[in-house]
């Protein structure tokens, strides 16, 4: 639900959180039609223009402002002077954010995280659709997270202004920029370089990329800011709650940064997993793990040695796992499977998967048979045997939930 006017969600006790009007037009005359995100969680109310508010009962204070455009802070990182890192003080950080940027399936969840623990997050987009979805995931997460921690939810604010979210000038300013982009190095440069003229210098700025080092990233900052980019690369959180931590080459305080990451992140119900300092690993620690059973279960299929049907139920027997890895890259794509195959096959040429990433290119990718986001839905499975191998875990759910009653 777009949270515009004065909203209600059901429930019990109340948290409060204003929101003020809009400050483009634009925007203004979308908000008239508040109807096209429907939840039968929320009510509207009668419209207060002069007093527009969020009432959540038993969930998190949700908002979304826009306020004008300020201009540039005087503690800038494009200052001169650069001080050495040191962390935000504790006191700060319950009234300082984290930004996410990008309100998708990842940068939601990772919201839901922070949130947790009586801290502020400000959550970003450019897509009043992207928000609202992505309001009612955090509305519907967030009290159930805090409730298995034992914790109690802060303020979850959403925003169509990347400005505002992140002046430098406010007392409120972000310690922490969460880039949840989509996999664009270009888009996430852009957007990198403009964040970082309205934040303090102490900011941290991580991508939650799942495929660019950091690295690639801090070019698109001033030299003295460059330090405080890094890679901070989440899963599917709150299901999975590891996350990867890695510096670039220009993190002159990464023992420090390090520390104060890994101590908030455990604060939250996180356990991070740090790549030691200095060093520069395309994929991280589990997707370089991933990345050689995708290639060789793809070699095992081009040539004939088994179909991706036997694969997988060799997969799914050994590790109990519920899916095995030629219907996962069909959930993800194989078009991105061979771009990302190809990323690897260009910083180690020693890998031998060229005839691989020619073949998957050729006979999937090129005829449109991508997986499950095309539009025939075959890929290494066709939509059919995809279809029936969801029915067969509904059977086998069935089945285990009846004999757990049984017992």
């Amino acid at each position: 639900m777009l949270l515009i006017g004065q909203l209600t969600v059901r429930g019990t006790s109340a948290l409060l959180a204003p929101a003020s009007t809009y400050t483009q037009p634009i925007l203004c005359a979308l908000t008239r039609h508040t109807s096209t995100y429907p939840n039968p969680f929320i009510d509207n109310q009668a419209y207060k223009k002069a007093s527009r508010q969020l009432r959540l009962r038993r969930q998190p204070g949700l908002r979304h402002f826009t306020t004008k455009h300020s201009s540039l802070p005087p503690n800038s990182t494009l200052s001169p002077y650069h001080p050495p890192w040191s962390p935000p003080s504790e006191a700060s950080l319950s009234i300082r954010p984290v930004l996410i940027v990008g309100a998708g399936n990842l940068g939601r969840r990772i919201a839901t995280i922070w949130a947790s623990d009586s801290r502020p997050v400000v959550l970003y987009d450019n897509s009043l659709t992207a928000l609202a979805s992505a309001t009612e995931y955090i509305t519907d997460s967030l009290a159930s997270y805090c409730a298995v921690r034992g914790t109690h939810p802060g303020s979850v604010t959403m925003t169509t202004c990347i400005q505002s979210a992140a002046d430098g000038n406010a007392e409120a300013t972000p310690w922490m920029v969460i880039d949840c982009l989509p996999e664009d190095l270009v888009l996430k440069k852009s957007n990198l370089a403009e964040v970082e003229k309205h934040l303090r210098r102490d900011c941290i700025l991580a991508t939650n990329s799942s495929s660019f080092r950091a690295e690639l990233l801090a070019d698109a900052v001033p030299e003295s800011v460059r330090g405080r980019v890094l890679n901070t690369h989440y899963f599917i959180p709150p299901r999975n709650r590891m996350v990867e931590i890695m510096s670039t080459t220009h993190t002159a305080d990464a023992e420090t940064m390090f520390s104060f990451l890994v101590s908030q992140m455990r604060r939250v119900g996180l356990e991070p997993v740090i790549v030691p300092a200095g060093l520069q690993s395309t994929g991280f620690v589990f997707n370089r793990v991933w990345a050689a059973v995708k290639r060789e279960t793809l070699a095992v299929v081009k040539e004939g040695v088994a179909s991706p049907k036997d694969v997988d139920a060799l997969f799914r027997d050994f590790f109990h796992s519920e899916k095995g890895p030629c219907e996962r890259m069909d959930e993800v794509g194989l078009d991105r499977v061979m771009e990302v195959e190809k990323m690897y096959v260009d910083e180690r040429p020693g890998l031998g998967s060229d005839a691989v990433v020619e073949w998957l290119g050729k006979e999937y990718v090129s005829m449109g048979r991508v997986g499950e986001k095309g539009s025939s839905g075959d890929g290494l499975f066709t939509k059919e045997e995809r279809d029936r191998l969801k029915e067969m875990r509904k059977e086998e759910r069935k089945v285990a939930v009846e004999e757990s009653k049984g017992a």
